[in-house]
């Protein structure tokens, strides 16, 4: 899967936007026609778990030692066909484009 960084720094008062739903904008319109098939909100601790959509118990918040971990990114390209990852470090989220 590629991997992107979009990184926004500023020399001022003012924050970008770390609202989920204007990072998915800039995400799909960077890489248009991709649309966003998972993410990763770190602050929030929450996910589009495929695992869970389909029934499993969620291996993604498991350990990084514990044999039941996957990383998320494997989920995200085997079940969903993720082939980029959006990385949005000022607000610590990561989308999934297919």
């Amino acid at each position: 899967m590629e991997r992107v960084t979009v990184r926004i720094e500023t020399e001022s008062s003012f924050r970008a936007s770390e609202i989920m739903g204007d990072l998915r904008i800039v995400a799909e319109t960077l890489y248009y026609p991709m649309r966003l098939v998972g993410f990763w909100d770190e602050p929030v601790g929450t996910h589009m778990c495929p695992e869970t959509e389909m029934g499993r118990s969620c291996p993604h918040g498991a350990a990084e030692d514990d044999p039941a971990h996957v990383p998320y990114s494997r989920s995200m390209e085997r079940y969903k066909q993720a082939a980029i990852e959006v990385a949005f470090p000022h607000a610590r989220v990561r989308m999934f484009l297919s």
